[in-house]
């Protein structure tokens, strides 16, 4: 934390305004960049909600900031442009080998020639986190988890193709059973616990599922497994994504009402 000479401590730099703004419990003005909308990973959120996020919730230049499930980087990406040191884990090499080409592209832009300090992603299942962080070392996480299997299955109410991140071992998105799934997902997040430092914060990305007739309420259900772990689920935010949704099908229609989901869920945390 930053502390101002006659001031109370600041959690972070922003001003008054901005800090407004970005305490509205929806956020609706972030959009991918088209650079990002071409980027093959089919649930990658945008490096300005990163950046939004990291701005909130650590206090400077230097701090560490985790992605136990890095994806193409966006998170260690946001944190390196804003002066933090970036890392995380990546259990597939193509997604690494994305990282690397944006990271070369963000320091062809870069006035000083590249991002420093430089962020590093480790090819690795998010289980051994422990192999690169020491304890009590992270100021802030930020992550989207698998989203289940549910990138897998056969998309009856819409007809879209299957998207899926890949078949490796140790996957958690190829994990059938849901319960299961659940429980996975708390061992990596009681690792994450064991990284973060106390009175730091975790924020996960996450949308609630419905696979055939059964709803699956993942925000809720994450939130509980969570608690149970020790985090102490400090507040949640909306991201509004409907402006990328320009082709809705009446869901269900007309047999069953079935709800088309534009939005996704920040959960905040805090240990």
């Amino acid at each position: 934390m930053v502390k101002i000479a006659g001031t109370r401590k600041r959690c972070n730099q922003l001003d008054g305004k901005t800090w407004t703004r970005y305490s509205i419990s929806v956020w609706n003005d972030i959009k991918k960049s088209p650079g990002e909308l071409r980027l093959k990973h089919p649930a990658a959120f945008p490096l300005e909600l990163a950046e939004r996020c990291i701005q909130i919730f650590t206090s400077g230049p230097g701090e560490l900031v985790l992605d136990p499930f890095a994806g193409t980087g966006t998170t260690l990406i946001a944190a390196a442009r804003l002066g933090r040191c970036g890392v995380g884990t990546e259990l597939y090499p193509h997604y690494l080998e994305l990282f690397r080409e944006r990271l070369a592209a963000e320091g062809e832009g870069a006035a000083a020639g590249g991002l420093a300090p430089p962020p590093r992603l480790y090819q690795d299942d998010a289980r051994h986190l422990k192999r690169y962080l020491k304890k009590d070392s992270v100021d802030f996480v930020l992550t989207s988890p698998p989203y289940w299997d549910i990138l897998t299955a056969r998309r009856t109410a819409d007809r879209k193709e299957q998207r899926c991140y890949g078949d490796r071992e140790g996957d958690l998105g190829l994990t059938e059973d849901y319960a299961l799934f659940l429980q996975q997902l708390g061992e990596v997040f009681g690792l994450v616990g064991e990284v973060l430092k106390a009175g730091r914060y975790l924020a996960v990305v996450v949308m609630d599922l419905r696979k055939k007739n059964r709803f699956y309420p993942l925000h809720m259900d994450l939130a509980r497994v969570l608690q149970e772990r020790g985090f102490t689920l400090d507040d949640l935010i909306i991201w509004d994504r409907r402006h990328e949704y320009n082709n809705l099908r009446p869901l269900g229609y007309p047999s069953v009402f079935r709800v088309n989901k534009v939005h996704e869920y920040l959960l905040l945390f805090k240990k």
